[in-house]
C-alpha cells in the first residue's frame, strides 16, 4: 500500500497474534559496514597484513578457503575481473575507504544478474538530497567509475544505491571475532515504517535472513511498523528521538506517541516546573515558536530555556563515569530535582546502575550486598512499568530489563536463604 505521508507501507490483511512471525526476508546483499579497516570479503575477519589475494580480482582475503567459499564476494569479484583495477592498501591498521564501495557494488551487481531482486530494491527511498553531499566526500562514485572503470553504472544509479543503503540498511551481525559490523539490505523489511511504540520487532538469523515478529496483537487493517532505534533508546523522550530520526533517517516522526506531549502520561520528556516546583512542563503543540506550559500552575517557559537546561544536564550525564554506582546515584539525586522521575535522563542513569550491579568489580553477584540487589530490583520495576506504556509487548526492551530483573531476584532470594540458614 502507498500513502502520501510516508510512501509505501505494510498493512495487516488479517488479525496477527503477539509472538507470530509475520514474514521472513532474504537479504538483497550483505557486507561490511562503512569505514571498515581491511577485512576478508568472504568471512569478514580483520586482516592485520596482506597474506593472500583473491586469484580472480586480487582483493585481500584471509585464505584460499575463503576464496572457494566466497559467498557474496562473488559479486564484486565478477565486476572487478572486467577491468582488473589495481587495489593497493598501504596500511592494514587504518580505515580503508575502498571497502565502502563493497555493499554498493553488491547491489549494483543485481541490475544485470538478478532483475527481480533489483526491481525490489531499486524502488526504495534514497533521501538522496540529504545523503549525497556526505557520501560524495567518500569518493565512492569516483572509485567505482574512474578507478575501477565500471562505467556501465551511471552516476545516478550509484548515488541512488548509496542513498538506499544509508536510509534502509541494517546492522545485522558481527564477524566471528566481533570486531567488524556486518550490514544487510532487506527489500520487504525496508518498507516497514517507524513508530516509537512499534507493533513488531525485526531480527537477523544465523543465515542473515530477517524475521519480522509481532510483539503485540495486530488487528486486520492496522499498519505494521517497527522501531528504527536501538532498544536502549526506546524509553528516551521526544527531544532525543526527534533529532536522532531526522539525523539518520531524514524524517520527522508523527506516530501517536510523538503527538502526545505527555508521552502516554509517562512524562518521559518533562521537566519539573521551576516556578511551582510541583507541576511538569509540557510542550504546546502546533506552535512555530514552541513553548512549554506547566500542567499545574500554567506558567510558561521558552523553548530556549528548556533546550539550554536539557543540553546542560545531558553534557553532564554523557560525560559522567558509567561504571561508578555510588557516583551515578549521586547524579540521579541531582537530576531528579530538575526532571520528572520518568524522564529519560533519570531512567538512563537507572539503566546504567542496573547493568553495573552484578557485573562490575566489587558489585559482582557473588559479592554484592542485599541492599544493592534490592535497589537493582526497584530500578528494574521502574523500567518495566515504563516499558509497558512506551514499548508494550514482547519487545527487546522488555527482554533486556526482564533478564536483569530475573537475575537480581535469583541472587536476592539465594542470599536471603543463605542469611536465614546462617542465623538459625
Amino acid at each position: 500500500m502507498q500513502e502520501e505521508r510516508c510512501g509505501r507501507l505494510l498493512i495487516a490483511t488479517r488479525n496477527i497474534k503477539a509472538g507470530e512471525v509475520i514474514f521472513n526476508d532474504e537479504p538483497a546483499a550483505v557486507g561490511p559496514d562503512n569505514n571498515s579497516k581491511p577485512i576478508c570479503l568472504a568471512c569478514y575477519k580483520r586482516i592485520p597484513l596482506l597474506t593472500y589475494r583473491c586469484r580472480y580480482c586480487s582483493w585481500p582475503l584471509c585464505s584460499p578457503h575463503c576464496q572457494e567459499q566466497s559467498g557474496y564476494h562473488f559479486r564484486e569479484c565478477s565486476l572487478f575481473q572486467q577491468k582488473s583495477p589495481k587495489i593497493v592498501i598501504d596500511d592494514f591498521s587504518k580505515i580503508c575507504n575502498y571497502y565502502n564501495a563493497i555493499m554498493v557494488l553488491r547491489l549494483l551487481w543485481l541490475r544485470d544478474n538478478e532483475k527481480k531482486m533489483w526491481d525490489k530494491i531499486n524502488i526504495l527511498m534514497d533521501h538522496i538530497d540529504e545523503n549525497l553531499e556526505k557520501k560524495t566526500k567518500l569518493s565512492l562514485v569516483s572509485f567505482i567509475r574512474d578507478h575501477c572503470k565500471l562505467t556501465q553504472f551511471s552516476i545516478d544509479e550509484i548515488t541512488h544505491i548509496i542513498g538506499i543503503l544509508d536510509t534502509n540498511a541494517y546492522i545485522i551481525a558481527e564477524n566471528p571475532n566481533k570486531n567488524v559490523d556486518i550490514q544487510g539490505l532487506f527489500p520487504i523489511t525496508s518498507i516497514l515504517n517507524h513508530s516509537c511504540s512499534a507493533n513488531t520487532i525485526c531480527y537477523s538469523k544465523d543465515d542473515f535472513s530477517f524475521d519480522c515478529k509481532a510483539v503485540v496483537d495486530i488487528k486486520k487493517g492496522e499498519e505494521i511498523v517497527t522501531n528504527y532505534l536501538h532498544f536502549h533508546y526506546h524509553f528516551y523522550g521526544l527531544s532525543y528521538r526527534e533529532e536522532e530520526l531526522l539525523s539518520f533517517w531524514h524524517f520527522k516522526c508523527d506516530c501517536k506517541r510523538c503527538r502526545d506531549p505527555s508521552e502516554f502520561k509517562t512524562m518521559s520528556n518533562s521537566l519539573i516546573c521551576p516556578d511551582c516546583k510541583i507541576g511538569h512542563l509540557i510542550p504546546i503543540q502546533n506552535k512555530i515558536n514552541k513553548e512549554y506550559i506547566c500542567d499545574m500552575c500554567y506558567e510558561s517557559q521558552s523553548n530556549c530555556f528548556v533546550q539550554n537546561l536539557t543540553n546542560f544536564w545531558w553534557n553532564i550525564l554523557d560525560g559522567h563515569t558509567k561504571f561508578d554506582v555510588k557516583s551515578q546515584l549521586e547524579l540521579l539525586k541531582k537530576i531528579e530535582k530538575i526532571f520528572h522521575k520518568n524522564h529519560f535522563y533519570c531512567m538512563e542513569i537507572k539503566r546504567r546502575i542496573i547493568e553495573n550491579i552484578g557485573e562490575i568489580k566489587s558489585f559482582e553477584y557473588e559479592n554484592v550486598a542485599i541492599p544493592w540487589l534490592e535497589l537493582k530490583i526497584d530500578f528494574c520495576k521502574d523500567h518495566i512499568s515504563l516499558q509497558e506504556k512506551l514499548a508494550p509487548g514482547e519487545t527487546e526492551y522488555n527482554a533486556y530489563i526482564s533478564g536483569h530483573y530475573g537475575e537480581a531476584l535469583f541472587w536476592h532470594a539465594k542470599k536471603k536463604i543463605f542469611s536465614f540458614e546462617n542465623n538459625k
